[in-house]
């Protein structure tokens, strides 16, 4: 057993209630050193408070017995009150602190990001069952909530949800807060693959963007960032975190170091990774760019974006999202992330290994010979698979903007410098 607190110990994962018999009682006892009752938690927050009231009581015992003035019957009730493994009662929660409770245990291992995505889901949850007690809430609460956000949501939003509330229950049944898990079983069948919810961009697609996509005086970021997602497959998330220290050299090859440095995050610890530069991006002159003319090419962000850290991809690709809606998309399913999937795609036609193409888009390899065993491909390998990738796409507009942005930039050095 582990010491917690004065009087207050755990063993595995539950608290116990521990003190030493005094010597000149013990013999009432069997002869026993110590008496251990169950406080019947896993909670150290629940465990404090039921010692408290049992301390006394027990203290009190000791006492009574000490004194003489009882009884032999009551000196034995007395003795087989202390020695029976009673129940500790606690008070039936509010589904808001289980939720609370659940959050709390978890948040030392989640991202700023993941947890306000639990605190979103949870509060739509509450929204729409009520924050009724956590044993008040039945199977028939969760169908309705189910079928409340299938007319709010997708489907696989909606199983999103449903997922977590059932995380949370069998959570809370195992902290015996609540008596069984009301949510399990009830997911939706979804219909399409999941490959198929999101689409990669056709070639006619992405010359539309290219050739269409808003392009402000003397900022280059609508230029650079669809163009590394494009030759690159990076998350929005990653590419928009990036500060001016991850594009470096490694063996000699330009790369871009996706890490978790300072508040930077990634979505998964196979998201940590080195992609190659495509010689494209190189040509137009992306070093150039973080060197002389990036916002933040000193200090902090590369783009310059001074928002909180988990806003900035949500609102770039957001207005992106927008923008491609209203001017380009012919159909539906296609989005930022499409670059991901037209990055993926097309190293897949080019007959690259799916173990290659993992660690360049930062998934888990999967399976126990390259997961377990293998090393990580060298920055030459994955260099050479990036440099597979050939659009055929015309970025004379492009080019022609950022060779705008280099002379705004030697003009207001000009003026500086008389």
């Amino acid at each position: 057993m582990v010491s917690v607190a004065e009087f207050l110990y755990r063993r595995g994962s539950f608290y116990y209630f521990y003190i030493t018999i005094p010597t000149d009682i013990r013999s009432h006892f069997g002869n026993r050193r110590h008496l251990v009752k169950s406080l019947k938690t896993r909670l150290l927050c629940d465990a404090k408070v039921a010692v408290e009231p049992m301390k006394a009581r027990v203290k009190t015992a000791f006492l009574l017995i000490r004194s003489g003035m009882l009884t032999e019957e009551q000196l034995q009730k007395t003795v087989t009150d202390l020695l029976y493994r009673e129940k500790v009662q606690s008070r039936d929660k509010l589904l808001s602190e289980v939720i609370r409770m659940y959050l709390e245990e978890k948040t030392p291992n989640l991202k700023k990001r993941t947890l306000l995505g639990y605190e979103t889901i949870f509060a739509r949850i509450i929204t729409n069952i009520g924050d009724r007690k956590v044993n008040a809430v039945k199977r028939e609460d969760v169908i309705r909530l189910r079928s409340a956000l299938i007319s709010e949501v997708k489907e696989r939003t909606c199983n999103t949800h449903l997922v977590h509330l059932s995380s949370m229950l069998r959570w809370a049944v195992r902290q015996e807060i609540c008596a069984r898990n009301c949510a399990e079983g009830l997911l939706l069948t979804l219909s399409n693959r999941h490959d198929s919810e999101r689409k990669r961009f056709s070639i006619n697609d992405l010359h539309s963007i290219f050739t269409n996509i808003p392009l402000i005086a003397g900022d280059e970021t609508n230029v650079w960032i669809p163009l590394i997602a494009l030759f690159s497959g990076m998350r929005k998330e990653e590419i928009c975190q990036l500060e001016g220290s991850d594009v470096r050299q490694e063996d000699g090859i330009w790369v871009l170091d996706i890490n978790s440095k300072g508040e930077k995050t990634t979505k998964t610890e196979a998201g940590l990774r080195l992609v190659p530069i495509h010689s494209t991006l190189l040509k137009m002159g992306f070093i150039e760019f973080c060197n002389n003319r990036a916002l933040g090419r000193d200090s902090g962000n590369l783009w310059g974006f001074v928002r909180w850290r988990e806003s900035w991809a949500k609102h770039w690709g957001g207005r992106f999202n927008n923008w491609f809606a209203k001017n380009i998309q012919t159909d539906k399913g296609k989005v930022f992330h499409s670059f991901r999937h037209t990055f993926v795609d097309e190293l897949k036609q080019a007959n690259l290994t799916k173990e290659l193409v993992s660690e360049l888009v930062g998934h888990v390899v999967k399976g126990e010979t390259f997961g377990r065993y293998g090393k990580g491909y060298s920055v030459q390998v994955l260099k050479n698979a990036v440099e597979t990738l050939s659009y055929g796409i015309d970025f004379t507009r492009l080019e022609n903007h950022i060779v705008s942005c280099c002379s705004d930039v030697n003009k207001i050095m000009s003026i500086r410098n008389t």
